[in-house]
């Protein structure tokens, strides 16, 4: 039986951003319709089988959240996401409070982890913690199966009770899974996972947000003995839901050890090989103790003195703070910090490796402009420039998503400065004030400051709006004047 694909709806007033949202969605397996307006939005959802409405947040007729409240009125099941380009904690507010999601424009790497998550036609096991079930969705809805394209670095599975891969496929797993940079800390790295994939040992991977952690452990999962099963990652945070910490381990009175030997929960649904645990300094006391419990017999299910009944897991957790620090503040147990000390390996951050920043420039290009069949050719030698000058504190998932949103934007065949994101930008700005030789009025040194800014912006009308501190309405009025004008002349 083949599944529907979902139909999202989305709506921006920003053309071009909105044509970009929705080239993206149709390369990850979705069905877009497109509205640049609230009205339009309606229109469409009441003659169309909407799953999914992606909606921004200001628009010159009405605001995002005013059209997700009328959307649910069509359809009262339907999963709905505010995109903004300058939100706040009360918008956010306002979201939650209609059981919808929210991004923030500038942080769109996370929008688009978001909606890779989306379309449920794989047999992954992923876990959505910011999204709320919408109304008739089951209780467990923060649970959901999702299925897998290319450019994702995560497993392929089989029907339940099956391996998670074939022998080619998992060969064509370990071509994919790539770790790029050639200098000595990465050359280093890539020899000590080499070392630690065959062992049956917990493996600790310290280093900071984006720094490519889970890739790492992924790459160790695809060289061990339990390559064939399943490759499950979970946030540590989650654990300190309550609610949530059942639901993932299967109300079974969240025991984890029970969940991993009876497969309830987020273990039932194909064999798990590797639980990946990230963070696992947000560990509340109890889940350290059950996790030492579910460490303690694997160690001994793998020295083949338990019962066949007992799990068969690896563990892999990671660290962004000093585990030694905890322990000796006594928030973090000693006896669990002295098992994960076993094997510990360190991801070095991005600016400590600066010569592996081209050849990840590359890489993404590479993948992207394959993924989204775009006609670009190249990099600017500037933009490398300015991302070599550039201290990355999001890491390389920061680096990855500057040149998967410039694949994204770009019209013609280089990258330049201006498909970069406005943190790059802001020290260009009084530049264009004076680019003519010849003097103007006030009113034409303000259109052609204001098409500057939309141009270094990429056309982003929120974010143009911001830079230029007026309200997007403002600058929707000020765009429908320049283009009256035009036709005029």
């Amino acid at each position: 039986m083949t599944t529907r694909a979902k139909q999202v709806l989305l709506v921006d007033d920003e053309e071009e951003l909105l044509a970009s949202i929705a080239q993206r969605m149709e390369v990850l397996g979705f069905v877009p319709h497109t509205a640049t307006n609230g009205t339009a939005a309606i229109e469409i959802a009441q003659n169309r089988p909407i799953d999914i409405a992606i909606v921004d947040y200001q628009m010159p007729d009405m605001d995002g959240l005013v059209v997700i409240t009328k959307l649910r009125e069509i359809r009262p099941n339907l999963r709905t996401v505010l995109l903004t380009g300058h939100g706040g904690e009360k918008v956010r507010q306002a979201t939650e409070s209609l059981n919808s999601i929210y991004f923030e424009k500038d942080r769109m790497g996370d929008f688009w982890h978001f909606v890779r998550q989306l379309n449920a036609n794989g047999h992954v096991v992923a876990i959505h913690p910011a999204s709320a079930p919408s109304a008739g969705e089951a209780a467990t809805a923060t649970i959901s199966r999702t299925s897998l394209r290319r450019d994702e670095v995560a497993r392929k599975s089989a029907a339940p009770g099956t391996p998670a891969l074939t022998d080619a496929g998992l060969q064509e797993e370990k071509n994919r899974l790539r770790i790029v940079g050639e200098t000595a800390a990465m050359q280093e790295l890539r020899k000590n996972i080499a070392s630690a994939a065959p062992l049956d040992c917990t493996v600790t991977l310290k280093g900071e947000p984006g720094s490519g952690k889970e890739l790492a452990a992924r790459v160790i999962h695809a060289g061990s003995r339990y390559a064939h099963k399943r490759f499950l990652a979970i946030n540590c945070a989650n654990f300190n839901n309550a609610h949530l910490t059942e639901q993932l381990l299967g109300f079974s009175g969240g025991r984890l050890y029970e969940a991993i030997r009876t497969g309830s929960g987020i273990f039932g649904a194909e064999p798990v090989g590797t639980l990946f645990l990230d963070q696992v300094e947000k560990l509340s006391a109890p889940m350290q103790d059950q996790l030492m419990t579910t460490l303690t017999v694997s160690e001994k299910r793998t020295a083949g003195s338990q019962a066949e009944t007992d799990p068969d897991i690896r563990i892999i957790v990671t660290t962004e703070t000093d585990l030694v620090a905890l322990v000796e503040a006594g928030t973090f147990s000693r006896e669990l910090y002295d098992h994960l000390d076993l094997f510990e390996l360190t991801v070095p951050p991005l600016r400590d490796r600066k010569d592996d920043i081209y050849l990840l420039c590359r890489y993404f290009f590479d993948q992207y402009r394959r993924e989204l069949d775009k006609p670009v050719d190249a990099i600017s030698p500037e933009v490398v420039e300015i991302l070599l000058d550039y201290d990355f504190p999001g890491n390389v998932r920061e680096l990855k998503n500057i040149i998967e949103r410039a694949v994204i934007i770009v019209g013609g065949k280089t990258i330049t400065r201006r498909h970069l994101p406005v943190r790059f930008l802001q020290d260009k700005q009084d530049e264009c004030l004076m680019e003519s030789d010849q003097l103007a009025t006030m009113a034409e040194l303000e259109k052609r400051y204001i098409i500057k800014v939309l141009e270094v912006t990429g056309g982003n009308k929120s974010k143009t709006a911001e830079i230029l501190g007026i309200s997007r309405a403002a600058l929707w009025r000020k765009l429908k004047l320049f283009k009256a004008e035009r036709s005029e002349e």
